[in-house]
Parts: C-alpha cells; structure tokens; sequence
C-alpha cells in the first residue's frame, strides 16, 4: 500500500502545482470599489479608474492575454498602471505590443514606474520612449491634470519607492493642496514618505497580495522591505497610521494583488486583480 499513497501524493502534488503554474494566474478577478468622500469635488462625482498592477508583461507571454481581456470587459474612464509593467529586458518590446493591441480599451491611461523597470543590468528607457511616442503620460515624480466632465482630477506620480527612486519634493512642487489628489505609487512603502503631503486616495502594487497564500497563515512573502503588512486590499485611518508610524487623516490606501506574477509565475489562494474605483460624492 505504501506505493499507492505515495502514488495518491505525487498525484495531488501534481495537480497542486498544475494549478498553481496554469490555472491560477489565468482565472482574473475583477473588483469593484466605490469610494466616497463628502470632499470629492461635484465635478469628479462618477469618475471610474481602472488600477492596472503589476502586468509583468514578458515575451513568453504567459497570463498577457486573459489581463488583455479583463481589461477589455471594463469600462472606465482612466486606467492607471502602478509600476512592473514589464519582466526582464525581453518583456520591453512584448508590453508595446501588447498595449497597442489594447488600442482604445486601455485609453486615456497614465504610467509610474515600478522596480522592475528599475532592475540592474538594463534600462527601460525603450518603454518610457514608446509610451511617450503613444502620447502616454509617465510620471516619474510629476503631477498631472486630468480633465474629466465638469472638472479636473490631480494626480500626483511617484517613481518607485521600493528602489529609492521617489522624489515626493519634486513630484508634489506643482500641485495645488486644496485640490482632491490621487496619488500612485508603484510599492505601498510610499506612506512612510509622503509626510503631510495630501493624498485623498493612494493606489499601489508591488506586492502581488503575497502571490503565495495558505489558510490562516496568509502572503507568505509581503515583497515590501521598509513596511511590512501592507499586503492587499483597504488599509486608512488607525490601521493605515500604524504602519506609516504617523497620523495619516482621511488618506485611503488600496494595495493591489496585481494582474502578473513575478519570478515564480505561479499563484495560490491570491487570484489576479483588476480593481476598478468609482468616486462617490459623500
């Protein structure tokens, strides 16, 4: 009997792993968020973002075509991509591909950085020329107004703070600090740095939601260096002051699972995520 549960074993294993590496990663969830604010100027009442995190496009291709087609089943009026559009040198050339062949379904968007375009051994300034040949708005420590309806939205974008590129100096020199701000910031590691600085809603990556998770234990990895639990999902008010190690007011951050994967291209228990935010006037 003792080679049958071995067999039984190595079956489940097996079929664990298959999952893990080819199902998993391709079932993308989409969520949906209303945020509400009695601040939310009338004029941006309805405005809906869709958060693209973490694509990791690469040119073996992997999850590329079902992130392609989540995207293309929502409707929103600005996508946002928060960082680690590509994997590796290869993934360059294979994410202008892809996006163009998004065409109008990822349009109008905007762009930060996060670490892989930031890995040594290469630059990923190919990427920031094509998108900017796309008339793609990258922030690298800058702001942006973004008209919409009967008003404007700032947003603030941050290059990556994981890797010690953020400059919220200069990224926030031209903003208006009355105006309602949205804020993206490739790793959730950016409330440790923005001070007092006005931030209505942070949206981040980075960390894949743990990419691993078990029952009761949670992300096996948090991916995060300077802050830790900062995993996925809401965090504002008490929870998000104790880890920013400071009074964070009426900032809301949201940590995205993230669409790709990263060095291990396997997921468990930490489907995929586009989240799509609809603001609300309180």
């Amino acid at each position: 009997m003792t080679w049958i549960a071995a067999a039984i074993v190595l079956a489940a294993i097996s079929m664990l792993f298959a999952w893990m590496m080819l199902v998993e990663p391709r079932r993308i969830e989409i969520t949906r968020h209303d945020v509400v604010d009695p601040d939310l100027p009338d004029g941006l009442d309805g405005l809906v973002i869709c958060q693209v995190a973490d694509v990791h496009i690469t040119a073996a291709g992997r999850n590329a075509r079902e992130i392609a087609a989540a995207i293309r089943s929502v409707r929103a009026d600005l996508y946002v991509f928060t960082g680690d559009q590509i994997h590796r040198e290869s993934g360059m050339d294979a994410f202008l591909a892809w996006f163009d062949d998004l065409d109008d379904a990822i349009r109008p968007c905007i762009v930060v950085q996060g670490n892989a375009e930031h890995k040594p051994g290469f630059s990923a300034a190919p990427v920031l020329r094509g998108l900017a040949a796309r008339g793609v708005p990258v922030l690298n420590n800058a702001s942006y107004c973004f008209p919409w309806g009967r008003g404007a939205l700032q947003i603030v974008g941050i290059d990556d703070p994981h890797t010690d590129n953020d400059d919220f100096d200069r990224a926030y020199q031209d903003t208006d600090p009355n105006a309602w701000t949205l804020l993206l910031a490739h790793s959730p590691e950016a409330v440790l740095r923005i001070g007092d600085r006005r931030a209505d809603l942070i949206l981040s990556g980075h960390t894949h939601g743990g990419q691993i998770r078990l029952p009761l234990v949670g992300a096996l990895i948090h991916g995060t260096k300077q802050v830790r639990g900062l995993v996925m999902g809401w965090y504002k008010g008490e929870k998000l002051a104790k880890h920013a190690g400071r009074d964070t007011g009426k900032t809301r951050l949201y940590v995205s699972r993230g669409l790709g994967t990263s060095r291990f291209a396997g997921r468990l228990l930490c489907r995929p995520e586009l989240a799509v935010f609809t603001l609300r006037k309180g």
